[in-house]
């Protein structure tokens, strides 16, 4: 099918990648299905936009936090589990949205609120991780760097 998106124009996406959260994300919760679109042509990039195919100007930019923060840990309740159909811990993606205020080396990710997808499922839902060390808006590229 194809999609009109208000950042990448007219794209065509299969069935099979609609990824459905049932109870949308928290400030869009009328927009239930997305799709995941890699931020560059490479696959090995860790940036992803996650485009509404509801809403057209809805698109979140996420990363793999894992990149970044090699010891980020996210466990998940076992209604949460439940909830995403979840069989295999290899079937879940784990993505962080990200906001660039101005210049890209100030980005920062939300490492309290994961999204989680299950991609052989195609189920999604933004969880809160029970974990006080992880910051809403910790600096992405300083983790890289090794700065504080």
């Amino acid at each position: 099918m194809k999609i009109q998106t208000t950042r990448f124009g007219e794209i065509e996406v299969a069935d099979k990648s609609i990824i459905t959260f049932n109870k949308g994300i928290p400030g869009f919760e009328d927009d239930k299905k997305y799709v995941l679109v890699p931020a560059d042509a490479s696959d090995e990039t860790p940036f992803f936009f996650l485009q509404s195919i509801e809403a057209e100007e809805v698109s979140l930019f996420l990363v793999d936090p894992f990149t970044f923060f090699k010891d980020y840990d996210v466990k998940l309740a076992e209604q949460m589990v439940e909830r995403l159909e979840l069989e295999d811990p290899a079937d879940a993606i784990v993505l962080t949205t990200v906001t660039v205020p101005g210049e890209i080396n100030s980005a920062t990710t939300n490492l309290k609120a994961p999204l989680i997808i299950n991609n052989k499922k195609q189920l999604g839902m933004q969880i809160v991780l029970d974990n006080k060390s992880y910051a809403i808006k910790q600096p992405l590229f300083q983790a890289a760097t090794g700065q504080v």
